[in-house]
């Protein structure tokens, strides 16, 4: 399913790129949008209030993929992968999660390779996945691995490749690699659910520094609920 099914030169050279796995094992891999920082997020921090030392987005993810996995496949063998998974030997991330959405069809890895000629020479240069539907205003949240489900007839799933000429390609590595903090590179297609600027302001602090905008978005909710209260009665 990831070495196996997707070709060599894919496999982000900032992974280790390798899982001890049957080719064949089934996987299922998660993404959120920006529904889950307006929704989800304050709903689990209001639910659950977790410790703000930690960072409430990995927090939340891991407290429902974690109830998914234990309500609906009790009785499978499943490791969930986290984006934030580092291999204890190398320090870097587990699995590439980029090269794993391409490989399951749902966002094209755009890489600096595909580039004939590129601007930027030798510079070290970062791919970046953009999804047809989201553009860049997504983010891969952990890999499901069935670990006891192999398909035999599991094929690769080409991603749609929506950024498209190289002239766009260009366009958005250098935008992304020059500052990956500024939402040119995720706007490199249009898209009906964008991130909110408040959404942005979260994702590009340090995880530290994020508490004063949950607070702020935490009480957004509540008064939209106390709002929606007092129309119903």
């Amino acid at each position: 399913w990831y070495q196996r099914r997707v070709r060599e030169a894919v496999v982000s050279t900032q992974s280790t790129g390798k899982l001890d796995l049957h080719p064949k094992t089934a996987c299922v891999i998660v993404l959120s949008n920006a529904t889950m920082f307006e929704r989800t997020l304050p709903a689990f921090v209001i639910d659950q209030k977790p410790e703000q030392k930690k960072d409430y987005v990995d927090l939340c993810t891991k407290y429902y993929m974690e109830k998914v996995k234990n309500e609906l496949f009790p009785d499978q063998e499943v490791d969930i992968i986290y984006d934030y998974d580092l291999d204890q030997r190398t320090k870097l991330p587990k699995i590439s999660m980029c090269t794993a959405g391409h490989a399951a069809g749902i966002a094209y890895y755009n890489r600096p390779e595909e580039v004939e000629s590129a601007p930027w020479g030798e510079k070290k240069m970062f791919g970046c996945a953009v999804s047809p539907r989201y553009g860049g205003h997504f983010a891969f949240r952990a890999v499901f691995v069935f670990k006891n489900v192999l398909d035999p007839d599991i094929l690769y799933l080409s991603p749609h490749d929506s950024v498209g000429s190289t002239e766009n390609k260009i366009k958005l590595l250098e935008a992304f690699n020059g500052n990956w903090k500024n939402q040119a590179w995720r706007n490199i297609i249009d898209t009906d659910m964008p991130y909110s600027d408040q959404q942005l302001e979260y994702f590009n602090r340090d995880p530290g520094d994020r508490a004063p905008i949950m607070d702020a978005l935490i009480q957004r909710v509540k008064d939209e609920e106390k709002e929606e209260n007092k129309k119903n009665n």
